[in-house]
C-alpha cells in the first residue's frame, strides 16, 4: 500500500499533452526524495512519480505538484512509468486522472536544478577572473533520462521545457542545445564566494573536478539560487562515493 498520511486529488485533463515527466520513486531518490525515508520509498515501489512539470501545461494548471505520484488513469491502475506513458498516450480525452500527494512530513520535495553561471572549457580549477567569463546556462541534474550522474546544461529554461517536450514524442530528436557531463567519480574541490568589480554582491560558486574531463565551475548571485543545484550534485557524489572505479564515457568534453 501506499505510504500512510499524504493527500488524493483528481484531475480532468482535455488537452493533448498533459505536460509532465515520470521517474520511478527509486530513480528520484537522490533527488526529488533524497528526504524521503527509505521505507517512504520503497512503499511507492515503481509507480510513477511527477518529476518535471513544464510550465503552462495541462499538469502545472491543474495543480499537479511535483513529486506527486500517479495512480490511475480513468479507473485504470498505473504501476509503473512505463504503463503510465502508453495509457496517457492511447487514453481518449477527457480523462480523469488520480493523484497521491505525500505529505510535508514524509518528504520535502528537492528540485535539483536552476538557473546559473557556469565555465567548462578551461584547464584551471579557480574560478574565472573575470564576470564575463561565465556563460548562464539552466542547469539541470539528472533530467529527462533519469541519470543522476550527468549535468544538464540548457541556454535558458524555457529550451529545457521544449526539450521535455520534444523527448515525450518518438523519435527523440531535439531541436535545443544541451551540453551533457558525466560526474561519475568527480569529486567537489572548493566552495566559496568571488567579489568582481563591476557586480554589487559576490558570486557564490562551486569547482567540480572530473575523473574524466575539464573542471566544471557553477556560480550564482545567491546561495539560495546555487543550493538546488549545488545539493543535487553533492548529494550524488557523497552517495556514489563507495562505488568502484568508473570507465571513460563514450564521450568526452
Amino acid at each position: 500500500g501506499l505510504p500512510l498520511g499524504g493527500e488524493y486529488y483528481k484531475i480532468r485533463v482535455t488537452t493533448p499533452l498533459l505536460g509532465a515527466i515520470f521517474s520511478s520513486a527509486g530513480e528520484v531518490r537522490n533527488t526529488l526524495y533524497k528526504t524521503a525515508s527509505f521505507q517512504f520509498v520503497e512503499s511507492l515501489k515503481n509507480r510513477p512519480v511527477v518529476s518535471f512539470r513544464i510550465d503552462g501545461s495541462a499538469a502545472e494548471t491543474s495543480g499537479v505538484g511535483i513529486g506527486d505520484v500517479l495512480l490511475n488513469v480513468n479507473n485504470i491502475c498505473i504501476p509503473d512509468t512505463d504503463t503510465a506513458v502508453k495509457v496517457l498516450s492511447e487514453t481518449p480525452r477527457p480523462m480523469t486522472l488520480e493523484f497521491y500527494a505525500p505529505g510535508d512530513r514524509q518528504v520535502h520535495i528537492c528540485k535539483t536544478e536552476g538557473q546559473c553561471m557556469v565555465k567548462y572549457d578551461a584547464r584551471e580549477s579557480m574560478h574565472p577572473r573575470t564576470s564575463r567569463e561565465w556563460k548562464p546556462k539552466y542547469v539541470v541534474i539528472g533530467d529527462l533520462l533519469g541519470k543522476p550522474n550527468v549535468i544538464y546544461m540548457y541556454r535558458s529554461k524555457a529550451e529545457y521545457d521544449i526539450a521535455v517536450r520534444e523527448a515525450q514524442t518518438s523519435p527523440r530528436t531535439l531541436s535545443v542545445k544541451v551540453k551533457q557531463f558525466d560526474i561519475t567519480g568527480a569529486r567537489i574541490l572548493k566552495r566559496g564566494q568571488v567579489r568582481y568589480p563591476n557586480q554589487c554582491s559576490p558570486w557564490y560558486y562551486f569547482v567540480i573536478v572530473r575523473e574524466f574531463g575539464l573542471p566544471i565551475k557553477i556560480s550564482a548571485e545567491s546561495e539560495e539560487e546555487l543550493a538546488p543545484v549545488y545539493d543535487g550534485i553533492a548529494g550524488y557524489l557523497a552517495k556514489s562515493k563507495k562505488r568502484g572505479p568508473s570507465t571513460p564515457p563514450k564521450w568526452m568534453q
